[in-house]
C-alpha cells in the first residue's frame, strides 16, 4: 500500500476521539522584543505541523492588538472580548486558517483586555484549555516583552520557544525574559529559534551569545532549536497577508520552518502536564484571587 497522505491523518485524528493518555503539547512562542518575526514563525509552523498530520490550534494572545488574523488575511466571526464579556462561547469565534491550522483570534484596539483580572484569567485559561483538548498541539503566539500578558501565557505553556535575531537589544531583552520567566515563575526550559539572519553561522554566534550569558547567571537550560535566513519572500507574503510555508513552499525561509516543526514534532517532551496547561499556574492564578477576595 502508498503512504497515507497527511491529510487523511489529520482528518482522522480530528474525527477520532483522543485517549485520556493523549496530552495537547502546548508550545508558547515568544520574544523578549517586537519586529523579530515572532508571529510570522509560529503560524508558519503551525502549518507545518499540520502538513505532518497532527491537529494544530493557534492563540493570537496580543489580547488587544490581533496580528494573527491580519497576518493571514482573515476576517474573524468573533474575538476574545466577546467570549469574555459573555457574548460568544469560544468555539463560535475559531477560525478556519490556512492549510489546515485553526485560530483563536485576539481583540484589537481593546485596551481592557491587557489588564485582565485573575479570575478573568483563570476563565480564559478553562475556556482555552476545554478547546485545546481536541488537538495534538496549541501554540501560543505571545506579546513581545515581559509585561503580566506575556508571563500569563508563557507560564500556562508547558513549553517555550523565544524567537530571537542576531541584533544585540533581542539579545538583551530575550535574557531578561527568560530571567523574569526562570526566577519569579519557575520555568527551567527553553527553545531559541534564531530569525531572519544571513547565515548558520550568524545564527549559531547569536545562539551563544545568549547561551553563555544564561549560564553564568541563570540557572535554566537553553537549547537550540534551530534558524530561519532573511529571505525576500518573507516580506512578499507578510505584504500580500499569506503564508510564506503556501505560497512559497520551497524557499529558504519556508523549509527552515519545516526543519524546525519537524524537529518539535520528533521530540518527546519533557514535561508532560494534564490536559496540556501547567497545573502551577492554575494554582498561582487561584491564589492571586483569594488574595483579592480576601482583601475585599
Amino acid at each position: 500500500m502508498g503512504e497515507e497522505r497527511p491529510e487523511s491523518r489529520r482528518n482522522s485524528s480530528v474525527s477520532n476521539p483522543r485517549t485520556s493518555q493523549e496530552v495537547t503539547r502546548v508550545l508558547s512562542f515568544t520574544s523578549g522584543k517586537g519586529g523579530v518575526g515572532k508571529t510570522h514563525s509560529v503560524t508558519n509552523v503551525a502549518i507545518a505541523l499540520t502538513n505532518l498530520g497532527q491537529s494544530v490550534l493557534v492563540l493570537d494572545a496580543d489580547l488587544g492588538l490581533a496580528n494573527v488574523d491580519v497576518l493571514m488575511g482573515l476576517q474573524p466571526k468573533g474575538t476574545l472580548n466577546d467570549v469574555l464579556k459573555g457574548n460568544a462561547p469560544l468555539d463560535d469565534i475559531l477560525l478556519n486558517g490556512p492549510g489546515g491550522i485553526t485560530i483563536i483570534p485576539a481583540a484589537s484596539g481593546v485596551e481592557e483586555l491587557q489588564a485582565l483580572r485573575p479570575d478573568e484569567k483563570m476563565f480564559l485559561l478553562e475556556e482555552i484549555e476545554r478547546v485545546a483538548h481536541r488537538f495534538d498541539y496549541l501554540l501560543i503566539d505571545t506579546p513581545a516583552g515581559i509585561g503580566s500578558d506575556v508571563m500569563y501565557f508563557n507560564s500556562a505553556a508547558a513549553e517555550v520557544v523565544c524567537i530571537i535575531n542576531g541584533e544585540p537589544t533581542s539579545l538583551t531583552d530575550t535574557y531578561a525574559l527568560i530571567k523574569v520567566l526562570s526566577t519569579t515563575y519557575g520555568e527551567k526550559r527553553f527553545s531559541v529559534v534564531v530569525n531572519n539572519v544571513g547565515s548558520e553561522r550568524e545564527a549559531t554566534t547569536a545562539f551563544a551569545k545568549l547561551s553563555r550569558a544564561v549560564d553564568r547567571f541563570l540557572q535554566v537550560d537553553v537549547r537550540y532549536l534551530g534558524w530561519v535566513p532573511a529571505d525576500e519572500t518573507v516580506r512578499e507574503c507578510i505584504m500580500q497577508q499569506k503564508p510564506v510555508s503556501l505560497e512559497f513552499p520551497s524557499s529558504p525561509s519556508a523549509r527552515a520552518l519545516a526543519a524546525v516543526a519537524r524537529r518539535i514534532d520528533d521530540e518527546t517532551p519533557q514535561r508532560k502536564v494534564k490536559g496540556g496547561m501547567q497545573f502551577f499556574f492554575r494554582q498561582l492564578l487561584e491564589m492571586n484571587s483569594y488574595g483579592e477576595e480576601a482583601n475585599c
